[in-house]
């Protein structure tokens, strides 16, 4: 997972901070978070859009971007629809994204792969 400097981002959703025993294992975090996305933070690049988002997650402090493995544990929940938008308005009025685009792509990708199975069975 890689560290982040908040200063160069707006956060658009504030999360929960995590704590953790030092060093931080990434099999306790998935245990942790799994199915639980009220620990993510979002962050806009600043001067970008909604679609530049990125996820992180604030352990011990310090801000993270979680691995691939990380946030397919957090937004497992998560499933795609025939006219599922990823993105989802807040209280404020502003856009956040429902999953990282990463992922989402991912999602798509096996979403199609399964659905082209199913046709040619």
């Amino acid at each position: 997972m890689k560290c982040l400097d908040v200063n160069a981002y707006k956060i658009v959703k504030s999360g929960r901070p995590c704590i953790t025993d030092e060093p931080i294992h990434l099999s306790n975090l998935i245990q942790k978070m799994q199915k639980n996305d009220d620990f993510v933070y979002w962050l806009e690049p600043l001067g970008a859009g909604y679609t530049k988002q990125i996820p992180a997650v604030n352990v011990n402090g310090q801000f993270l971007q979680p691995s691939v493995k990380l946030e397919k544990a957090i937004f497992r929940h998560i499933r795609l629809t025939r006219h599922f938008e990823n993105y989802e308005l807040m209280d404020d009025g502003n856009k956040k994204l429902r999953i990282p685009i990463r992922l989402w792509k991912e999602k798509q990708r096996t979403s199609i792969k399964f659905s082209v199975r199913l046709e040619l069975l």
